[in-house]
Parts: structure tokens; sequence; C-alpha cells
């Protein structure tokens, strides 16, 4: 971790057989336009690379995210994922709750290259504020849990699923603004758009973070839906209280028998409602049979409506499972809610890309068409901006 100084950086000059004003920082192999400065390296990991940068042809030279997917060129579901990440950032763009993209760039000269995203800097998710020693009052826990919900609400109403909310795919700013992001892992579910001679190929049940996953997910339960959100969400709500995960499981048979000792053992019925033989196998083995608790005492410092929203949310059976309008409505929010804020979108994602591309080389094509789409709408408003 530091900050770029000027030795890290490098005219176009240098880089000039990629014939464009272009600066290198060479810390995170990064080859960014000149009008971008980056600042340091804020993260590293097996998909790429994040730093801090400043924007300055901005007049208040504003902070940015700048994310760098890497070796997405070779790889059919990394560049997938970046594809459908792109698309969905794009299609829920401009929501107060959802993070946006500024800008975008594909570089293919190594070792730079990469696709880069770049996004409104925020110092903070929601899992470093909940493990922080800030206290929470319970206008604080409502107004975290309400946005939240106003998000989810806009990305259910395009059927869309997130699959991965957490409190870390939470931004939380200065000002107390939450916005989802990272959506890799999200899909589309809308049947309209689905490829009838391929259904086999269902979305895979091997996603979001163990700790947040749906026993719907765990337990292969098809075919699954927006509860599998809800889940992670109520998960977030007892984490709020808690001040730590609710259900922290090393693997997938302990994460099931943590879930046990909170809800209580699965009724037969319900498990044979999932219809997985992995579910049935997983219960019909003589364990010990666990009763319910009373969320009054897990968190004793929560009020009754919480209590029954946290029934309605994290639960067994998928079919009682609240919905987010639900939610919404719950006695539980009433005195934070506004109806202003729970928007909605006026069309469902079409996802059809996901199997009318076939190969990767189709892909790549799909994936430069994305970004030079986008950045062709960013220069005309920047035009457009710079002419007031």
């Amino acid at each position: 971790m530091g900050t770029g100084k000027a030795n890290d950086y490098y005219t176009s000059n240098a880089c000039d057989s990629i014939g464009d004003n272009r600066v290198v920082y060479e810390k995170a192999s990064f080859l960014i336009d000149s009008r971008y400065k980056v600042l340091q390296v804020l993260g590293k990991g097996s998909y790429g690379t994040v730093c801090s940068a400043i924007d300055l042809k901005t007049k208040d030279k504003s902070s940015l995210a700048i994310k760098k997917v890497c070796n997405i060129f070779n790889k059919e579901v990394l560049l997938k994922r970046a594809i459908r990440e792109l698309k969905l950032m794009e299609f829920f763009k401009g929501h107060k709750n959802i993070i946006g993209l500024v800008d975008l760039d594909i570089v293919y000269m190594k070792p730079y290259d990469g696709l880069y995203c770049f996004q409104e800097l925020i110092d903070y998710d929601l899992a470093k504020v909940i493990h922080s020693s800030v206290q929470f009052s319970e206008f604080h826990i409502k107004s975290f849990f309400y946005q939240i919900c106003c998000g989810v609400k806009y990305i259910h109403s395009a059927d869309v699923i997130h699959r991965d909310l957490k409190p870390g795919n939470i931004l939380v700013t200065s000002q107390g603004c939450l916005k989802i992001c990272d959506f890799g892992l999200a899909r589309g579910i809308n049947e309209k758009y689905m490829n009838r001679n391929h259904r086999s190929s269902n979305i895979t049940n091997y996603v979001a973070t163990r700790w947040y996953r749906a026993p719907d997910l765990i337990l292969t339960r098809k075919p699954y839906g927006k509860a599998v959100d809800i889940w992670a969400v109520g998960c977030i709500l007892a984490e709020l209280y808690g001040r730590r995960p609710i259900f922290i499981g090393d693997d997938q048979m302990q994460q099931i028998n943590e879930i046990c000792k909170v809800i209580g053992t699965p009724s037969k019925e319900i498990i044979f409602g999932y219809g997985s033989t992995i579910a049935w196998e997983i219960f019909s083995d003589p364990k010990p049979r666990y009763q319910k608790k009373n969320w009054s005492d897990i968190y004793p410092h929560s009020n009754a409506k919480a209590q029954d929203l946290l029934d309605g949310m994290i639960c067994w059976d998928v079919a009682k499972r609240f919905d987010i309008d639900r939610i919404l409505r719950h006695p539980y929010l009433e005195d934070i809610r506004n109806k202003d804020d729970e928007v909605e979108m006026d069309q469902t994602f079409n996802f059809s890309f996901e199997w009318k591309v076939r190969t990767l080389n189709d892909m790549k094509l799909l994936l430069r068409d994305e970004v030079e789409n986008f950045k062709a709408k960013k220069h005309r408003y920047d035009n457009k901006f710079e002419s007031l």
C-alpha cells in the first residue's frame, strides 16, 4: 500500500505503441487514460486489483475507485461474468442505492491487459461499519436496512437476483448512503428470455458467500429465485443487531448445522418440498434435532417487530419467506418508510445474450461492444456538460 509518486508514472511517449494518451502505474500494472491519476493500491485478489484515483478533468478532482479485472480474455466464465456485470450496472444506473459506473476501458497490451471499471470511490463497506466501534441506534439499523431493501426492490422488479448480498458488497458513504455493488454473480430469471432448447443448463446453486447462502442454495433446491436474496437480507439485519454474522460455518455441512441451531431442524415435509436428493440424505441421517430459538434470546435489544421480520426472512419454507414488498410494508419500517424511494424498473432485464454468444471470440466482441457503447454515451454526456 502506498501513494503513487511521480516516478511511478510514464508519459504517453513511453507507451507510444498504443497510440493514445495514457499513463502507466507500475505498482498495479495499470494502463489508464491520462485524465486519471492513481493514488494507491486498495486491494488485490484472484480476479484483479483495485486502486484509488482522481479524475483530473473534473473541477473538484473527484475521487474514483478503479478495478482492473484480469485474466478474462481466455476464461469463458470470467468473460461471461464481466459482460453480465457491465450490462446489469448499466441497466440499474441512477438508483441511489446501487453503485454506478463512471467509466470503462479495455486494455489488450500485456502486462496491463484487462477490463477497467471506474466507479465512485466509497471509503467503507457495511462489513467495516458493522464491525467497527461505532454505536448503532435503532434508527441507524432501520435506515441501513431500509436502504438495502430499496435497492433490492429495484433489482427484483427487473426479475434479477443478486445472489451475493452480504455486508462486504454494500458500500457506505460518509453521509450514510448505502449502495449495493458487485453484480458478478447476479442473474436474470424472467422465463421470457430463457433458451427453451437449453433449459437443462440451469443457473448454478453454488453461489453467494457461505455465511449468507440460503439453504435453498446449499441444499440445491431447484428452481430457486428471489427468496435467496431475502434470506441474505435477513442475515444482514441479524448482523446489524448482533454485530457479527449469525451463521458462521466452515463448510456446507457446518453451515446447515449452524442454521438448524438457530431456526430449528426443518420438518420432513419442508425437506421433501426441496426436491433435492442432497437435502433428503442430510436430514435422513440420525442427528440431534434442534428447536427454534427465540430472536429475543439471541438479540435481547431488538424489538418485537424486528423479531417478527427476522422470522419472515430467515426460515426454511421458501413459500412462507417474505418477498421484498412485504418486507417494505412491515410495521418495523413504518416510521422510516418513504414510498418515493421504493421505485421499480419499468422493464425486465434481457439476459438472452447468455446463450446467444457461443464462442469465446463472440464473448470478446460482445464485451468490446459494451465498453465502446458505454464510452460513446459518456463522451456525448461529457461534451454536453462542458458546453453548459
